[in-house]
């Protein structure tokens, strides 16, 4: 007798979970007994001159996800990209634990005000990294996919790296009150930070890293109003690796673009009960621009999606009863 074909509906969410997914069908069991020892130091040089040292050990764990087993299958009757492959969870992967040591060194003004100059040097164990490889017919086997539909289908998952990772940065940040200003020109603040960090080049292609970024910017108090300008800046972001194909070459990737944003807050007190504000975020109108490239791409062909959010303005009356 035949067996009669099972139709898993495309318009009912419901009914296609019912068909497709196994109530408690996946057991995996993790823990994370460990010990994570710390230890922070400060000594005074100075009055006003702190170096500080810092040891503590860490772990990082994997998504929920990653221990469900999933396997999710492309839409083989629509057209194949880059993006088209197959995707398995890993259930095995170990969570990632690391070491840091980090040094500080604090200035203090007189009045208010500090500058502050710090590194840190981190060394992963496990490090989590993505892999994606061609389907073999023993993958096929194991899932019981159909070689004619997905052998020629890539296969990407997440694994633990074998070797340790090293990972190294800067940080800087200042900020004074301008309080030797004449009288009249009281009230004003600046501040600046900046963060610089450095991986292996084959471990920071596995997730999104910004290598540099930084803000700065002033604030003026009058006993009536306050008034603050903030730039924020992020150096280009390179995001996940593009598969190599006929027509692309090897190490490609998404990129983001670089971008500065400037946020302007006014707040001005009517009376004691109430005050006017205004929130202007981005009004330097900034696009979030992405980009697609390897080593040759040339500049006009690097272009591949804009993204337009304007620059938000909120005003409004603040009160207190």
């Amino acid at each position: 007798m035949k067996q009669p074909e099972l139709v898993v509906p495309t318009t009912d969410a419901l009914g296609v979970s019912t068909l497709t997914r196994i109530d408690r069908g996946q057991h995996t069991r993790k823990q994370y007994l460990r010990l994570f020892p710390n230890l922070n130091a400060g000594y005074n040089i100075r009055e006003n001159l702190i170096a500080r040292f810092a040891y503590y050990q860490s772990v990082g764990r994997p998504d929920f996800g990653q221990y469900m087993n999933g396997l999710t299958l492309p839409d083989t009757s629509v057209a194949r990209t880059s993006a088209t492959v197959i995707s398995v969870n890993n259930p095995t992967i170990k969570a990632w634990s690391a070491e840091t040591f980090k040094v500080r060194v604090e200035y203090y003004f007189e009045g208010i005000g500090t500058i502050n100059l710090g590194g840190y040097r981190r060394e992963f164990t496990n490090f989590f990294a993505n892999t994606r490889f061609l389907v073999t017919p023993e993958f096929l086997s194991l899932y019981s996919l159909d070689p004619d539909e997905y052998g020629d289908y890539e296969v990407t998952t997440n694994h633990n790296l074998t070797e340790k990772v090293e990972m190294t940065g800067f940080e800087f940040d200042y900020k004074r009150s301008l309080n030797f200003l004449p009288h009249w020109a009281r009230g004003i603040q600046v501040f600046a930070n900046a963060s610089a960090q450095r991986a292996p080049d084959g471990i920071s292609r596995n997730f999104n890293f910004v290598r540099r970024s930084g803000s700065w910017g002033f604030s003026v108090s009058r006993p009536k109003f306050t008034y603050r300008m903030n730039w924020n800046y992020r150096e280009p972001q390179r995001r996940g690796i593009i598969a190599v194909a006929r027509s692309i070459e090897p190490d490609t990737y998404n990129w983001g673009s670089k971008r500065l944003y400037l946020d302007v807050t006014l707040d001005y007190t009517l009376s004691r009960r109430f005050s006017l504000f205004a929130s202007m975020r981005n009004i330097n109108d900034q696009t979030e621009d992405s980009k697609i490239y390897g080593p040759n791409t040339p500049d006009y062909a690097k272009f591949r999606q804009r993204q337009d959010f304007g620059s938000a303005w909120t005003f409004g009356i603040r009160g207190n009863l």
